[in-house]
């Protein structure tokens, strides 16, 4: 097995360019042109998809958060200011002994509206705000969205376009 010779193979390039007329240029040129091309094409088409994006999406904040006074319940509620919405999950962050009680997936969230959610905690230690609510949810043209509520500090993070329609 020969040994790879970086010298030889500029050897053989050198020769090889050498040899080529305004043909063989003409047609690496346009290739290379080609590829810039379409390459800027596909970037602009990504941030017009994006921007396009934007302006349906839903505007979803925390519009209260309770625990009960005892501590083993509590409400979420989220209120939705932009386009409609579809929830379709939902997770909570930091907590294990944490439960949905009632549906989320599928829930239409008009504008205006608000949902409330209900949590139930089934371990033995009380809830509190040490936890993160991470809900997904659809706009009007199939995009999906990812957003985090911050309990704790009673606010919602911006939402995380997952993926374009």
């Amino acid at each position: 097995m020969e040994q790879f010779n970086p010298e030889k193979l500029l050897s053989t390039l050198n020769g090889y360019t050498q040899s080529m007329g305004p043909l063989e240029w003409g047609i690496i040129g346009g290739g290379i042109a080609l590829i810039l091309l379409l390459a800027a094409s596909i970037s602009s088409t990504k941030r017009r998809r994006k921007r396009n994006a934007q302006k349906v999406a839903p505007s979803l904040s925390l519009d209260t958060f309770q625990i009960s006074p005892l501590g083993r319940d509590a409400y979420f509620k989220v209120l939705n200011n932009g386009q409609p919405a579809r929830l379709s999950n939902m997770a909570i962050k930091g907590r294990k002994d944490v439960v949905v009680k009632n549906a989320v997936a599928g829930h239409e969230l008009q504008s205006g509206e608000s949902y409330r959610i209900l949590l139930e905690a089934t371990g033995t230690q009380k809830l509190n705000a040490d936890f993160t609510i991470e809900l997904s949810y659809v706009d009007l043209v199939g995009n999906v969205y990812q957003q985090a509520f911050a309990l704790n500090q009673q606010a919602a993070r911006q939402p995380k376009l997952v993926r374009l329609a």
